[in-house]
């Protein structure tokens, strides 16, 4: 592969990821200019996206619906975001290639960003418009972008030089951190902007200001990304799609009687039906069938994990055998199996700690003393503090990259590889949520204020206990997930066959729809410990099962590895071209 960028100045001084032999101090190669062109695209689509997604409820109950359906629909779309990415593989792969496809779902993001502005301004004020924006044309943007640009990105390296392979890995970070700025100028900044104004613009023009902005943004994205056409790294279009041809495979090995084979097919068929499941229960909310199709969906998501994970684990199941018209071979077919372990568990295993983050967190900074000081009667709103998530990745990556990350593989060589960074993530993640445990219980204890909470429901009033501390669970769960989300994406692309990387990268998407799904039920259950008045209730129990649940999913995470590490079939079958 040849490296078509001149490259930029960011350079990182380095030891081989995951080598005890390679010397200290090697050189890691700088980033390509490409790929900040390519960081920009990602950084301008999470702008978007998380302005959507902070906004949504507040603009959908303004415009009528309950509070439950606001956050069904809103929750519908983060789902439908992560299914569509099942069609954009395809598309990439057998269609138009990853750097057509992602043009293309530029442009239809934008489209469906501008479709959300226009329903926003006050003349029109559409929910029809705004919902076919919203549940349409901005998932199928959001899984072209984010079932193709990280790989595309990676493509960009020469894994064939040292440097570059390392400064490939780095790129999964790097691709990580513009993530999170994207994410915290659309908590930190226009958040705030659709929903109370400011900086000259009315309140009742804030939605429409906000989408505006994350609009034009991502139409930016999208030119600055044409504009290096003619310097990007392509890859040629596959004869067909891996997909199709993994089931094809699988299929022959079911026609030959293999139980594992048919326990594979039960496996995924049993996911899908969840994942479909959750974006109904979240689309057709119903009180009265809700535990029930909860219930399902769980049954559904926990049987179709077991059964792949178990059945992926030694895959030799599917044996070598040449299927007409079927051009990838058996062993990357079992190559891709042997991921799905590793990349189900965890995903789950963090999921369990960062979903409470996502949905608790914020619930429990709405009843701590949220007042801004010296800004008379103002309070920060309990997603605010996600800035500190965001802020935490983007100030802890370059440290990690430069110093933390080559002085630890200096003293811990193979075993601070991606097994070791990731389990390093979960601790950091644990106390995250131990340390939120902590300050809920402080809160519990605290006076209760005569002053009501802007953020929490109606007629709750806030404790004596300052929202400023819960900046520090937000910032260490931000460490966390620089050593597991992007430490993951790195080896499940650096251990695919070219012929795989997309669908590895929607496996790892369509997992998180099913971690969603998981913990939907965990809510469910625990409901009556969280009421409207969380003085009522106990909400860290919550936070204690997920921490529970988490060490179950790690202990089962470090068994896929360990079987993953020692059945490594792929990167011995395959010649080193075909993995670069």
């Amino acid at each position: 592969m040849q490296l078509k960028s001149e490259a930029s100045l960011i350079t990182t001084p380095s030891k081989s990821y995951g080598s005890a032999t390679e010397p200290a101090g090697r050189v890691a190669a700088a980033v390509p200019t490409v790929c900040l062109f390519i960081l920009a695209v990602e950084l301008c689509e999470r702008l978007a996206y998380y302005t959507f997604t902070g906004t949504a409820e507040f603009f959908l109950v303004k415009s009528g619906y309950s509070l439950a359906q606001a956050n069904g629909l809103t929750t519908a779309m983060a789902t439908l975001c992560m299914a569509w990415a099942i069609v954009a593989g395809w598309v990439a792969d057998v269609q138009l290639g990853r750097y057509t496809t992602i043009i293309t779902s530029g442009v239809i993001y934008a489209l469906g960003g501008l479709l959300v502005t226009t329903a926003a301004e006050a003349s029109v004020s559409s929910s029809a418009m705004y919902l076919f924006g919203l549940l349409v044309l901005v998932p199928i943007g959001t899984a072209g972008i984010k079932a193709n640009i990280s790989n595309f990105g990676a493509d960009q390296y020469d894994t064939s030089d040292p440097a570059q392979a390392l400064a490939q890995e780095q790129f999964f970070q790097w691709f990580y951190m513009s993530i999170n700025i994207g994410s915290a100028v659309a908590y930190g900044f226009l958040t705030t902007i659709a929903t109370n104004g400011g900086m000259g613009i009315p309140k009742e023009s804030g939605y429409f200001a906000a989408y505006l902005t994350a609009s034009l943004f991502m139409v930016g994205a999208v030119v600055a990304f044409i504009s290096m056409s003619t310097r990007y790294c392509m890859s040629s279009l596959h004869q067909s799609s891996a997909m199709s041809s993994i089931c094809s495979h699988v299929m022959a090995a079911v026609r030959a009687g293999s139980s594992q084979a048919k326990t594979f097919c039960a496996g995924v068929v049993l996911a899908t039906a969840s994942v479909f499941m959750s974006v109904a229960g979240a689309i057709f909310h119903a009180q009265s069938h809700s535990l029930a199709l909860s219930l399902c969906t769980f049954t559904c998501a926990i049987g179709g994990v077991l059964f792949i994970c178990l059945s992926c684990e030694y895959p030799d199941w599917l044996p070598d055998r040449e299927i007409p018209s079927v051009p990838l071979r058996a062993c990357e077919a079992r190559g891709f199996l042997r991921l799905l372990p590793v990349i189900i568990t965890s995903s789950l295993a963090f999921g369990a700690l960062y979903n409470c983050m996502q949905y608790s967190f914020q619930q429990q900074a709405c009843q701590m003393d949220l007042r801004i000081p010296f800004i008379g009667h103002s309070q920060f709103a309990g997603s605010f503090f996600m800035i500190a998530d965001c802020l935490g990745i983007a100030i802890a990556t370059p440290l990690a990259v430069g110093y933390v990350n080559p002085a630890l593989e200096a003293k811990l060589g193979s075993y601070f590889s991606h097994g070791g960074k990731f389990g390093f993530g979960m601790a950091v993640g644990a106390a995250s949520v131990a340390t939120a445990s902590y300050l809920e219980l402080t809160r519990r204890g605290s006076t209760v204020l005569g002053v009501a909470s802007n953020c929490a429901p109606d007629g709750i009033h806030m404790s004596d206990l300052s929202a400023v501390y819960m900046l520090i669970p937000f910032f260490l769960m931000g460490i966390g997930e620089i050593y597991t989300n992007p430490v993951m994406m790195h080896l499940a692309y650096s251990n695919s066959s070219p012929s795989t990387r997309t669908l590895a990268a929607v496996a790892c998407l369509l997992v998180q729809a099913i971690s969603n799904a998981i913990f939907g039920v965990q809510v469910l259950a625990l409901s009556k410990f969280m009421p409207n008045d969380l003085n009522e209730g106990h909400i860290e129990y919550g936070y204690y099962l997920s921490m529970i649940l988490a060490w179950v999913l790690y202990m089962a995470f470090v068994r896929a590895m360990k079987i993953f590490d020692t059945t490594a079939e792929l990167r011995e079958e395959l010649s080193p071209p075909d993995l670069n």
